[in-house]
């Protein structure tokens, strides 16, 4: 069994809230304005009312098979060989998707930081500083997201605020966007947003007990369910929907149009900052999750050997899509479609485990 520490709830909190959450930095907020126009701000709240859904059926499975992770429980519930696909599907989930978000930081910094700087330069700079956290373990990557979690939230809140002289509180409207039916069926799809809390279920066995579980996911989810949404409003009253769909990276545009008197203009470096640390945890915490889902799968006990082949794997697949046009097509996809994976795996593990009434040693929890 791999080492992986434990770790408290606010740890845990952090370290999901910061992973989930820091998507909205890049093309996704622009994408969903796209999809249901000035509704976008609600439309996220139900991605994130279906992904506390789906936690609770991962958490129903986790809680029937005490001391377990998401791993063992597929083995228990749906046997060796099913099983080991449906943890396999896992791992591929998150180590691509890793893989796109990484890219897309890169594509997105590209545009606004470092236009001369090849994306494969700052992709083996994050992937450098992923394996070093990864070689230092899960407390240390969460101890450090509890450390700058206020930090990164002071620094979102504090571009949120002194953009208010840039609101328009007319361009939410029309209030229903493009419709009703849009809203919800968009909102149920891109639920997918939030799947980093299945990262929950895999480290399951260094949080303590399924309550705690329970608790850090629906703080984690509920917080990010907010911060999104109010990333989404500040954007659509700042520019309007029509630019905000237009937008690489909304909440970058919005720190860089803070200008209060002669004084405080172009905040923009402070946030590359919290963008940049936001990133890292998160890139960090999906890479460790996919090798602790890989270590577990074939039985290794030590996972440091892995991680350095898993990283240039991982580099590889990073620098397949040609552009950001094609990141940003493979990123709609993921969000499109990631829940099916994500929350379905879960579900289908419970029901199997229900029919055919497994169920681990009791414990109070």
């Amino acid at each position: 069994m791999i080492k992986e520490g434990k770790i408290g709830v606010q740890e845990a909190i952090s370290l999901i809230t910061i992973t989930i959450c820091v998507k909205f930095y890049f093309t996704s907020l622009a994408f969903v304005v796209r999809l249901v126009g000035t509704a976008a701000w609600y439309s996220t709240l139900v991605s994130a009312a279906v992904a506390i859904f789906g936690f609770i059926g991962m958490h129903s499975l986790l809680k029937r098979f005490p001391g377990k992770d998401i791993i063992e429980a597929f083995e228990l519930s749906l046997g060796r060989m099913l099983g080991f696909i449906f943890s396999l599907v896992l791992f591929a989930s998150l180590f691509v998707g890793n893989a796109i978000l990484i890219r897309e930081f890169a594509e997105v910094t590209k545009v606004y930081v470092l236009p001369l700087t090849p994306p494969s330069f700052v992709i083996g700079a994050i992937l450098s500083m992923v394996m070093g956290a990864c070689f230092l373990g899960l407390e240390s990557i969460a101890r450090f997201a509890r450390a700058v979690a206020l930090i990164l939230l002071f620094g979102f809140l504090i571009v949120i605020i002194l953009c208010a002289g840039n609101y328009n509180v007319y361009n939410l409207f029309p209030f229903y966007g493009y419709g009703l039916d849009k809203v919800v069926s968009n909102g149920f799809s891109r639920s997918s947003f939030y799947g980093e809390v299945a990262v929950l279920g895999v480290i399951a066995a260094s949080m303590q007990g399924a309550s705690h579980i329970k608790k850090v996911g629906l703080y984690s989810l509920s917080i990010s369910g907010i911060l999104t949404a109010t990333a989404i409003i500040t954007s659509v009253m700042a520019f309007n929907y029509a630019q905000s769909q237009e937008i690489v990276s909304n909440i970058y545009a919005l720190a860089r149009i803070i200008s209060i008197g002669g004084f405080l203009q172009r905040l923009d470096p402070i946030f590359i900052f919290t963008w940049c640390i936001g990133t890292l945890i998160s890139a960090a915490t999906v890479f460790y999750a996919s090798l602790s889902i890989y270590c577990k799968m074939f039985r290794i006990q030590d996972m440091r050997p892995v991680i350095i082949p898993a990283a240039i794997i991982l580099f590889t697949i990073c620098m397949m899509p040609k552009d950001l046009i094609e990141i940003t097509f493979y990123v709609q996809i993921s969000r499109q479609y990631g829940w099916i994976i994500t929350f379905g795996l879960p579900l289908i593990a419970l029901f199997a485990a229900a029919i055919r009434k497994k169920e681990g040693a009791k414990k109070s929890a």
